[in-house]
């Protein structure tokens, strides 16, 4: 190269320099009047497109809106970014779905997080149809909302969430006098179960090691659960894939749907994904014995009324025999004899709200002591002991 050739390059190198420095101050300056002057945004975004996306998120939200409205893309993003922020999720998917298409993958996976972090599962689901929510955490958050099959969900990313596997199944506890397995078909079922298990383990009842609870085990596509909120849960796992999956060294089961009224069949508890603990608490009651102080089902009452004595450690049924000294009378049954409890006042038996008494706490340790945990338990998914149901 002669050395004209090379000042003419370097000439031209700095011509370049200039303009681009040139640029970036006149951007800066016509940022700087926005921010300050009240300029017109739009058009001194025009004026410099490239250093206002460059600091959109410095703008205030008048402006940002200004840019979003007239289909600016990253302007829309960075908009619906804030918007979501605030919750205003509903305003904010108007404008990050119009710029879907232009924005990057990095940038497909900030929102889905947001979107994520506000449950979001409708607009997540959009994203999907469309084939705009990039694999990774959110889009396995929302297989687990979906119900997909456990069989199509990263083993690993189960348990990163701190749930387990069927193929993962912890071992029971043999200080425990009772162990738990737990399951649900759904997401918030899987969190509810550890926000129950956590808050059982930091006031155990009636007291240390009675139960231990497994890990919330994800079960979808192995068994179908329908009913309404006003149904009692039901799940037809006897005949479901899971059936023949489940371990048989576990005493009761806890299965979570998403809907339908708790109950307890056979060892095995059936429990919605929006109760409270205390009801949680009540139908671990139900598990050593414990019966409803409430009018029972008809049907319930037909066959358990007409016996005499005592039928539970809460419940005494008269048939013109004395009650024990200070009970008094029960709603549960209505036809046969007269059922007597132990309180005056209602009970976690009766209304489930209202938690564990001490007065209920110490019949429990009481009538643990007097069976030594030879209770009705769930031996295996197969098999049944016991065909009482406390409901």
């Amino acid at each position: 190269m002669t050395q004209v050739k090379r000042f003419k390059l370097i000439g031209v190198l700095l011509c370049c320099l200039l303009i681009t420095g040139s640029s970036n101050h006149l951007g800066a300056i016509g940022f700087w009047h926005v921010l300050n002057t009240k300029a017109n945004v739009l058009q001194s975004y025009w004026n410099s497109p490239a250093y206002f996306s460059a600091h959109l998120e410095q703008l205030p939200n008048s402006s940002l809106a200004i840019l979003a409205r007239n289909q600016i893309s990253s302007a829309q993003y960075m908009y619906s970014l804030k918007l979501i922020k605030s919750s205003q999720s509903d305003t904010a998917k108007q404008f990050w779905l119009s710029a879907i298409n232009d924005l990057t993958i990095p940038e497909r996976k900030i929102l889905a997080t947001k979107l994520l972090e506000q449950s979001r599962w409708s607009d997540l689901e959009l994203l999907a149809s469309k084939n705009k929510l990039p694999a990774g955490d959110v889009l396995n958050h929302l297989k687990l909302q979906l119900k997909t099959p456990q069989s199509k969900i990263s083993t690993a990313f189960i348990h990163d969430l701190g749930f387990s596997s069927l193929k993962n199944i912890s071992k029971p506890n043999a200080q425990c006098m009772f162990n738990v397995l737990t399951m649900s078909d759904h997401r918030s079922g899987l969190y509810k179960l550890t926000e129950f298990i956590n808050a059982y383990n930091k006031q155990p009842e009636p007291r240390e090691n009675v139960f231990c609870f497994s890990k919330p085990i994800y079960v979808a596509g192995m068994l179908e659960c329908k009913s309404s909120t006003s149904q009692i849960a039901k799940c037809d796992w006897q005949l479901s894939k899971l059936n023949n999956q489940l371990p048989n060294n576990f005493d009761f089961i806890v299965m979570m749907p998403k809907d339908g009224t708790a109950n307890v069949t056979n060892g095995t508890m059936l429990i919605n994904s929006k109760a409270k603990y205390s009801v949680f608490l009540h139908e671990l009651m139900h598990f050593n014995g414990f019966e409803d102080e409430y009018a029972l089902p008809k049907t319930k009452q037909a066959w358990l009324c007409v016996k005499t004595g005592f039928v539970a450690p809460n419940l005494f049924i008269s048939h013109g025999e004395s009650p024990p000294t200070g009970w008094h009378k029960a709603k549960s049954c209505q036809v046969g004899g007269t059922a007597y409890k132990p309180s005056e006042n209602w009970s976690i038996m009766q209304y489930q709200q209202l938690g564990l008494s001490a007065q209920y706490r110490q019949l429990w340790l009481k009538h643990l002591d007097m069976t030594n945990g030879n209770f009705h338990r769930h031996p295996s998914a197969l098999t049944f002991v016991n065909k009482a149901i406390l409901n």
